[in-house]
């Protein structure tokens, strides 16, 4: 069936949390996605600790995974139940304990109203004329004191959907998510200016959306974009060279693509070659010789 996706904000000092029950995590991490719209609204708002938590994050098993209490916090906002089976896994008191901690916290949070949020976020961003969150201001991280610049975000990582429509992966899902989820998104390869290396790395931090960079945080690179999505904008938008390449830019540059495997880690890198068959457009790769 595979792993099932929650979309969580918490602030662990009013014990208020928003979790935006979610779908896997390909369903759920687009730019016009309700859980990306939830998410976005309320940091807007404020800050709140982010955390895209996966279902196998609350198996015992991988719980050693998970080392300081924000994220096990985190984990507690959606998981109500550890299964506990102490002959398996080579079980031993600590990962009791942090099973423990998680269920006896799953009922101690207020918990925001899931439909009201939906609502505003909607009505925030006009869905009806967007159908997509704004892509200005930082997004910050204020446990790392690092930010992301959401305009260049989505220049770097636009994306065409099969009807046409720009859209992109949204930075919150893969940099906030629990384990497993950015290669679902991902599965069919990436271009290589993606920065898949950063999946998971603010999970469980303080984060918010304003509109300008505090002067000591530090901007991080950051770009998402599946193969098949940033080649459909890039044919689009600046076509192929004389050799029938896929271009990425003005500037006449080729586009580069990769696979990943299993574990997330990249192939070799490829360009791709495009050929029109009666309505559509067939994509093959061409490896360099050198």
């Amino acid at each position: 069936m595979g792993q099932i996706f929650n979309a969580c904000a918490y602030d662990i000092d009013s014990k208020i949390c928003y979790v935006y029950y979610g779908d896997k995590f390909h369903a759920e991490c687009y730019s016009f996605s309700g859980a990306v719209f939830s998410m976005h609204y309320l940091l807007r708002q404020a800050s709140y600790r982010i955390m895209w938590g996966g279902d196998y994050a609350a198996l015992l098993e991988n719980l050693s995974n998970f080392s300081n209490e924000e994220e096990l916090l985190g984990i507690s906002t959606y998981a109500d139940d550890v299964e506990i089976d102490t002959s398996e896994y080579g079980c031993n008191e600590q990962m009791l304990n942090k099973a423990k901690f998680i269920t006896e916290n799953y009922n101690l949070w207020n918990r925001m109203d899931i439909s009201d949020i939906v609502d505003k976020s909607y009505k925030y961003f006009d869905w009806e004329m967007t159908h997509s969150v704004k892509y200005t201001g930082y997004l910050l991280n204020h446990s790392k004191k690092s930010a992301v610049d959401l305009k260049d975000f989505f220049n770097k990582s636009i994306s065409y959907h099969t009807k046409g429509e720009r859209f992109t992966i949204d930075p919150l899902p893969i940099l906030t998510e629990t384990g497993g989820g950015t290669q679902m998104a991902l599965i069919d390869g990436i271009s290589t200016d993606s920065t898949e290396e950063l999946a998971g790395i603010w999970c469980g931090d303080l984060l918010q959306i304003t509109d300008a960079l505090p002067n000591d945080y530090i901007l991080i690179n950051c770009c998402f974009a599946d193969m098949r999505s940033k080649a459909r904008y890039c044919l689009h938008e600046f076509g192929t060279s004389d050799a029938g390449l896929l271009l990425k830019d003005k500037n006449d540059s080729l586009f580069t693509a990769a696979m990943l495997s299993f574990h997330g880690k990249r192939g070799n890198h490829c360009y791709l070659n495009v050929r029109k068959e009666e309505d559509s457009y067939i994509l093959s790769p061409v490896y360099n010789k050198d």
